[in-house]
């Protein structure tokens, strides 16, 4: 009888250990679905190598995160006043691009680039001290690298117009804003990041295709639009 006990208080013993940690991973993965707040993000970006001496930035921050890459993803986008552009997602914070002279991020996308079953994030912005360039890049999201969109052919000047990516089937579409409808929008837009709505009073020219090769992408260019 002792021996029948003792043997239903180890299984009884088992069992709570086992759903404890199912709602312990439960609760684990509902966390993960929820978004940072401000100032959490704040936390994370001033504790960067880059930003680690700065002020407070909580006040200047400001979330950017496009619906599809968090859909997609679960990872977050801020922009601070410096119009610099900070990844955040797993208590770590990323610091992507160039916001210098420039509006920093104008458009971002998820798209698996490598090919390894996880998505990256492939995104545009300018900078620019004196002359205003745009550029592409993606970051694999496993090792957080960065990776520069070299341009197909080569280019030999300077991208001096601002950049929209657009996923169209399985391509991501390279669009320059030709125009903007001044009367809905303006270049704030861009010094924040542009909505979808914001996108529609925009004239954008397709320019080029990004194409992979080798785990990279290069821009393929249209040609249409020589500056």
């Amino acid at each position: 009888m002792n021996n029948k006990m003792l043997m239903g208080f180890f299984i009884m013993l088992t069992l709570c250990f086992l759903f404890s940690a199912c709602d312990s991973n439960k609760e684990s993965i509902e966390e993960s679905k929820k978004k940072l707040s401000i100032e959490e993000a704040n936390k994370l970006i001033l504790a960067t190598q880059d930003f680690s001496h700065s002020g407070n930035m909580e006040n200047d921050l400001l979330e950017i995160t496009p619906s599809d890459i968090w859909d997609k993803t679960k990872l977050q986008l801020f922009k601070n006043s410096s119009l610099e552009t900070f990844i955040v997602t797993n208590q770590k914070a990323v610091h992507i691009g160039i916001g210098f002279g420039g509006f920093g991020v104008t458009s971002a996308v998820p798209y698996d680039v490598n090919k390894d079953g996880t998505l990256d994030v492939v995104y545009a912005y300018s900078f620019g001290s004196g002359i205003h360039r745009s550029v592409i890049s993606w970051i694999d999201l496993k090792s957080f690298t960065e990776h520069h969109v070299g341009d197909m052919p080569e280019r030999k000047d300077f991208r001096n117009y601002d950049l929209i990516l657009k996923i169209e089937g399985n391509e991501i579409v390279v669009n320059r804003i030709a125009d903007m409808d001044e009367s809905k929008i303006n270049f704030v837009s861009l010094q924040t990041y542009p909505t979808e709505k914001e996108i529609e009073y925009m004239t954008l020219e397709k320019v080029g295709v990004l194409v992979g090769e080798n785990s990279e992408l290069y821009n393929k260019q249209l040609l249409l639009h020589s500056s």
